[in-house]
């Protein structure tokens, strides 16, 4: 197997050791592995010891508004735009300091870049995985990787949470103390990271009893097969379905418990809708899911059942953070303020009523909207629909390693609702590990005859 591969799935699943990759230094050294790899990959491409296997025929749905997107954010970042393009506050500074000032259409052309490189991180990651993984094998392994990852962090933040630890490693939580947030310093962003792990694991375990359903003959040899699968095959899913859930439900993140749902109702949904999967089998493998969710959730979901009654979004001051930030849109609608430049902004727009600080919207689609403008925000998402889009085909059109689009279309779900309310999409740690899994999950949507 390929050491590159092997190397890009090594970085991505150590990110979250360093608090989820969010300090300058963390994500700068993230960036920098991957752009290294990404360098070697693209040489032994020029030199014939690797293949493209996805070309850009088949790629532009997704890579067209993305690169238009990239192109766009580099235009924000650069002083060579015209002058009426340039964000009023170019011209108070200059007005201030009595000098002309080469402005730009950001307010913060430094932290424009640093907001591309982490986004082209991202695609790096994805171009990567993407590349790799039209072998199932490795597609597998990505999956299994995942699994295996998320299963250590969730362990890690059981023991920390039981232990009565209260420290991300050898640091004193300052915020989210009595809650699991492993190594990640927000709960909602763990949230994130652990339903990624969770909807990864309960597809491959799906997998392991639909191949037993199906190969069974009567109603007795299945439910024999099932625990066969489930219990001596798949012990080992198994138990990493009940870490990764239990370690779900204790962050107590509401956000991150019903994006977490959505995606596994899509999954489920997915599964049904493939050619191989008849109706009796997804009862089968659907309905325990569902009771042995419910179980866990009266076991140890009983905070988070309160939270989700009691805790009112307005009360947290999230309302008002979306309006003063739909406020921040308006004002440059097309041009956008600059990717990356949204804490700079806000301040301008806060109010006295949002007593806590916001270097983040809560929802990275209205974060995008203020600093892209609306047209380059919507071609972020053009991308990811695109992607969305693919894996859905791949569900309905593959009739070998369904599991692996399928398991594409449940992570999009997910993290595109929670994206909606929060900002874990926005955490390197938690993007790369998405862009590795959307990479296995898009190379295996084309069929392994179709020439791409």
């Amino acid at each position: 197997m390929s050491l590159i591969f092997l190397a890009l799935i090594s970085v991505v699943l150590l990110s979250p050791l360093a608090l989820g990759a969010v300090q300058t230094w963390a994500w700068t050294a993230l960036a920098s592995a991957i752009a290294v790899l990404l360098a070697f990959w693209s040489v032994r491409v020029l030199i014939g010891f690797e293949t493209l296997t996805v070309g850009l025929k088949s790629a532009w749905p997704f890579a067209l508004p993305f690169g238009l997107a990239v192109a766009w954010i580099v235009a924000q970042g650069t002083l060579l735009t015209p002058e009426t393009w340039h964000h009023p506050l170019w011209q108070s500074a200059a007005d201030a300091l009595g000098r002309d000032l080469d402005g730009a259409i950001s307010i913060d052309p430094h932290g424009t870049w640093s907001a591309l490189a982490r986004l082209l991180t991202y695609a790096a990651v994805f171009w990567l995985s993407l590349q790799f993984c039209r072998d199932p094998k490795r597609a597998q392994t990505v999956v299994y990787a995942v699994v295996g990852a998320g299963t250590v962090y969730a362990v890690y933040g059981l023991v920390a949470e039981f232990s009565g630890a209260d420290a991300i490693l050898w640091l004193e939580k300052s915020a989210y103390t009595g809650t699991v947030t492993s190594t990640f310093v927000n709960r909602n962003t763990y949230a994130t990271y652990a339903g990624l792990g969770l909807v990864c694991t309960t597809a491959m375990l799906i997998r392991h009893i639909r191949r037993a359903a199906a190969s069974a003959h009567s109603g007795r040899e299945g439910a024999l097969r099932l625990i066969e699968r489930g219990f001596g095959q798949g012990w080992w899913l198994l138990v990493a379905w009940v870490v990764l859930t239990t370690a779900l439900m204790l962050t107590q993140s509401r956000g991150g418990l019903l994006s977490a749902v959505v995606g596994h109702v899509g999954l489920l949904v997915a599964f049904v809708a493939t050619r191989r999967t008849k109706l009796r089998h997804a009862a089968m493998i659907g309905l325990p899911i569902i009771f042995i969710g419910m179980a866990f959730f009266l076991y140890s979901g009983d905070q988070t059942a309160e939270r989700l009654a009691q805790t009112s979004i307005d009360t947290e001051g999230r309302i008002q953070v979306y309006e003063r930030t739909m406020d921040a849109a308006s004002a440059a609608p097309l041009l956008g303020t600059g990717y990356g430049s949204f804490e700079d902004v806000f301040r301008f727009y806060r109010t006295e009523d949002i007593a806590a600080i916001f270097d983040k919207a809560h929802s990275t689609y209205l974060e995008n909207a203020l600093e892209l403008g609306l047209p380059a925000a919507g071609l972020i998402v053009l991308a990811i629909s695109a992607l969305l889009a693919r894996c859905l085909i791949g569900v309905r059109q593959r009739r070998q390693g369904t599991v692996f689009p399928i398991i594409g279309v449940a992570a999009t779900l997910l993290v595109a609702l929670h994206a909606a309310v929060d900002f874990s999409l926005q955490i390197p740690a938690v993007a790369v590990t998405y862009a590795l899994i959307m990479g296995a999950a898009v190379a295996q949507s084309w069929s392994s005859r179709h020439a791409l």
